[in-house]
């Protein structure tokens, strides 16, 4: 019978689906009937000896002496220390990306023990139907003792349109569950705050728990608990479950936890170790992952280094060749007025301004007998294009002046003296 549970709301209402009417669905490990307890107890202590309960102890501790009924309930249901590899399949025809979804939370455990499930298509170690009512699971090695074709684990509704946050919640505590992990809540520190009577009248009215079965289950704590990693409970643990303040004697619930936390990875590490090789592997890979990054890292800062000495390299040749040009055109330009002082007097320097004035402006000075060249555009192109093309065009004014002085002065010049007017 599944666990439904009425819940009027408040501080702890989303740590359960709320259904109809405000009903708050939560877990419930799934028994199996009574006669099959002393059968599913042998079946435990042959996979993992380590499961079987110390009967002494518990005497010592609780002063009861139970029947092997009773005494079967509270043997633990872990697989062999080894490690766990399950195949998993579904009741009902499912969704390959909701299938995917269930399981990849499945082998969320995975990450800290040596935990595995693997997908088949049908009968497999793990059965999960999403129809049936609640949220439940066998606990551990039980779910051998589970005929064919019958579900081992119920995840009521879930859907690709579920709530990621129930998906860690309840696929998560469920999958515990199967692992052997019993509930957290039965810790005795947890224990000692329920109210017997009120539990009782509770799992009655809502699971049709007897006396005996609420005694087993809630009210005796599990001191070899799967979960006793620490010296105090962890009602944080995924696996500590909601409890209603109603049959706590300090009537404050048990919250519950909502993810697999830092204890349950810790303790799961210790029940499901992994092999030393995979921990050794693991480490290598994330020791070669990080020297391939710190590789990587070192080669783009070697490959930014030589491009900025190249560009930086680039800049000093350019800046070079701009010096060595501006320097060649103020030598050109020095060689133009040596050449004007060489071929014309200083009384002259007007009277050649003036008619080279007057020859550009009646057009473009033609080659002549004495050479020369397209003065007048050679002058004005002398700012246009990079200083390389001024120094072309500066050498080439140079022979062109040169050419044009000699050609326009010499009519002027006869009779062996030079004519100002």
């Amino acid at each position: 019978m599944a666990t439904t549970h009425r819940h009027s709301g408040g501080a702890h209402e989303s740590h359960g689906a709320a259904g109809a009417g405000g009903d708050l669905i939560t877990c419930t490990i799934k028994m199996l009937p009574g006669d099959q307890w002393v059968a599913a107890a042998e079946t435990a202590v042959r996979i993992n000896p380590a499961n079987k309960v110390d009967t002494h102890q518990f005497s010592m501790a609780t002063g009861l002496v139970l029947p092997p009924e009773h005494l079967a309930v509270l043997t633990a249901k872990k697989w062999p220390s080894s490690g766990v590899s399950l195949t998993v399949s579904f009741i009902e025809a499912v969704d390959a990306a909701l299938r995917a979804r269930i399981l990849s939370h499945m082998n969320a455990w995975g990450a800290y023990c040596n935990a595995r499930f693997t997908e088949t298509a049908a009968n497999g170690q793990v059965r999960i139907s999403l129809q049936g009512d609640g949220y439940w699971s066998y606990l551990g090695t039980d779910i051998l003792h589970i005929t064919a074709g019958q579900p081992t684990m119920n995840l009521q509704g879930f859907s690709m349109s579920t709530a990621e946050s129930e998906y860690h919640r309840v696929v998560r505590h469920e999958t515990g569950h199967t692992l052997g992990f019993p509930h957290e809540h039965m810790r005795s520190e947890i224990v000692a705050r329920i109210d017997p009577a009120k539990a009782k009248a509770y799992f009655l009215a809502n699971d049709g728990w007897d006396a005996a079965t609420v005694t087993a289950q809630v009210l005796t704590p599990l001191d070899n608990s799967a979960l006793l990693a620490t010296a105090h409970a962890d009602p944080d643990s995924i696996m500590c479950y909601w409890l209603p303040a109603s049959i706590m004697r300090d009537n404050v619930a048990v919250a519950g936890g909502t993810d697999i936390d830092a204890q349950d990875q810790a303790f799961a590490a210790t029940v499901y170790p992994k092999p030393k090789s995979l921990v050794k592997d693991a480490k290598d890979v994330k020791h070669e992952k990080v020297e391939k990054v710190e590789h990587k890292e070192k080669h783009e800062k070697i490959e930014v280094k030589e491009k900025t000495e190249k560009i930086e390299h680039k800049e000093k040749l350019e800046h070079k060749e701009k010096i060595e040009i501006k320097e060649k055109v103020e030598i050109i330009d020095g060689k133009v007025i040596d050449k004007l002082h060489e071929k014309v007097p200083d009384k002259l320097h007007d009277k050649i301004a003036d008619k080279l004035q007057d020859k550009l402006a009646d057009g473009p000075i033609q080659p002549g007998p004495f050479g020369g060249g397209d003065v007048n555009m050679q002058m004005m192109s002398t700012t246009s294009g990079s200083l390389a093309a001024r120094v072309q065009q500066l050498e080439a004014t140079v022979a062109t002046l040169t050419s044009f002085i000699d050609a326009s002065l010499r009519p002027d010049l006869s009779g062996g003296a030079l004519r100002y007017e």
